[in-house]
């Protein structure tokens, strides 16, 4: 299974996951436009593009939705919440195209696909984790919330790779330009995640088993690649472990792919 960030931020948001000849995009936050450019860049066509699964309807997880709904063939996975929602009413989809979930387990062709409740101020967002049907090598998104819960946790507990939202620097964020209720909104439970709040989540999931962390979702306002990078790194090196060996730390850009990941069926 190889898994590439294609867009990572308050502009777009998208993850590529490929095994064999079956392609999922993990929200499509990007035009039509962008995301062929982007799947390009990595040897890809957006007309091979199976699956689309949708964490929430804010504009940058789904500005490309309804264009891709009216002119691919894609199948489109949504919570039935947002589904049944006033947002989706606008977007039509092909017959036959459009499937709902809640929080059971759903195939996508090859890939399990496991979607779990997130705080976050939408309809109801979800974060998921993807592997494929009969493994157990699984890989996290969480990327849009303001706390982490024990499902969260629970859901993401073992996973061998999380794109983990680290999202702002508490001190940028309060001291910046934003007005006041936007840095509330930000700063509280369904908002978004501190540099701090994704660490502690990431120091237990490194405990429960998960070596590769791809920090996401950095705003571009509040918080630096570098701060978020040296958050996490200056923490795994206190305890003695050293990068990219007993642990990897990799970043989501906003404006370029990221890392092409792979993981291995087997192990």
């Amino acid at each position: 299974m190889h898994i590439v960030n294609l867009a990572s931020g308050s502009k777009g948001n998208s993850t590529l996951v490929e095994f064999k000849n079956s392609l999922l995009l993990i929200d499509v936050g990007l035009t039509e436009k962008k995301l062929k450019e982007r799947l390009a860049e990595v040897g890809k066509n957006l007309s091979e593009v199976l699956f689309v699964c949708i964490t929430h309807e804010h504009i940058d997880h789904i500005r490309g939705l309804e264009v891709l709904a009216k002119k691919y063939d894609m199948e489109f996975f949504v919570h039935k919440k947002l589904a049944e929602s006033e947002q989706f009413k606008r977007i039509e989809f092909k017959e036959g195209k459009l499937h709902t979930f809640e929080t059971e387990k759903f195939n996508a062709g090859d890939f399990e696909i496991t979607p779990f409740d997130v705080s976050h101020d939408a309809v109801a967002p979800v974060g998921f984790t993807v592997n494929v049907v009969s493994s157990k090598s699984k890989v996290g998104f969480v990327t849009d919330l303001g706390i982490v819960t024990d499902t969260v946790k629970k859901a993401l507990v073992g996973s061998k790779i999380v794109f983990i939202e680290s999202n702002y620097d508490r001190d940028m964020l309060l001291g910046g330009k934003y007005p006041y209720l936007t840095k509330m909104r930000i700063d509280g439970d369904h908002g978004h995640l501190s540099n701090e709040q994704s660490l502690m989540l990431a120091s237990y999931l490194y405990d429960g088993g998960t070596k590769c962390f791809v920090l996401s979702h950095i705003s571009e306002n509040n918080n630096t690649y570098e701060k978020a990078y040296l958050n996490f790194a200056s923490f795994f090196e206190g305890k003695g472990l050293t990068l990219d060996s007993d642990v990897f730390l990799r970043l989501s850009f906003q404006n370029k792919h990221g890392n092409n990941f792979t993981l291995n069926e087997e192990e």
